[in-house]
């Protein structure tokens, strides 16, 4: 009688009830093994020292690091296993950076659980899935213009509250060079006033603090 390998799970999500959700959902996955989770990336760590984990299902935000973050550091403990992230954030800095992390499948909280389980398979079998949604979300990025050098430096400076005769002063130029820039940056950005300017700026990951 041949034997099945079966995959061993880490689900990496910082509230417990949506982690036991998902372990009671994949209990009767026949492809799955040993299913366990972690609430920390330390935690998530310690776990994948003791025990080997085929797959790896990662929310990005943790109390403790992002969890674009800490799968570089589980490919290092664990090279040969398999990431998939399950997210609500789907801010356009977001979505750039579960692109770039080399993750082999992207899911949305916002998906139906059906997309998380064929995530799942899909992974297992060698391949990749990324969801409805993230494809949607991923559309609505690539309709947006990016910002220049200078742009970005303008919009961090109107975010620091900064008005037009300020800006120009400290970038030595003058004040309807600025207001170029503004009305370009407004148009790219699709906003409206300058309150919706910052938090776009800031969804888009151009903005990182406020000070």
């Amino acid at each position: 009688m041949q034997t099945i390998n079966k995959a061993n799970l880490l689900i990496i999500e910082d509230h417990d009830i949506v982690a036991l959700g998902l372990k009671t959902l994949l209990a009767g996955n026949t492809a799955l093994g040993i299913i366990d989770f972690a609430t920390t990336a330390k935690l998530a760590m310690e776990k994948t020292v003791k025990q080997h984990f085929d797959l790896y299902i990662i929310d990005v935000e943790l109390p403790d690091m992002s969890g674009i973050d800490l799968i570089n550091s589980l490919k290092t403990l664990s090279p040969d296993s398999a990431f998939i992230f399950h997210t609500i954030h789907d801010e356009l800095w977001t979505l750039r950076q579960m692109m770039k992390s080399g993750a082999d499948g992207i899911v949305m909280k916002s998906d139906d659980t059906a997309e998380l389980i064929a995530a799942i398979e899909q992974v297992l079998d060698g391949g990749s899935y990324f969801s409805k949604q993230y494809r949607l979300a991923c559309q609505e990025m690539e309709q947006y213009q990016e910002l220049s050098a200078r742009e970005i430096e303008v919009l961090r400076l109107i975010a620091e509250g900064l008005m037009t005769r300020d800006i120009a002063t400290r970038l030595f130029v003058s004040d309807n060079t600025i207001e170029f820039h503004r009305k370009r940056i407004m148009r790219k950005l699709r906003a409206s006033n300058m309150a919706q300017l910052v938090k776009d700026g800031i969804a888009r990951g151009y903005i990182k603090t406020i000070k």
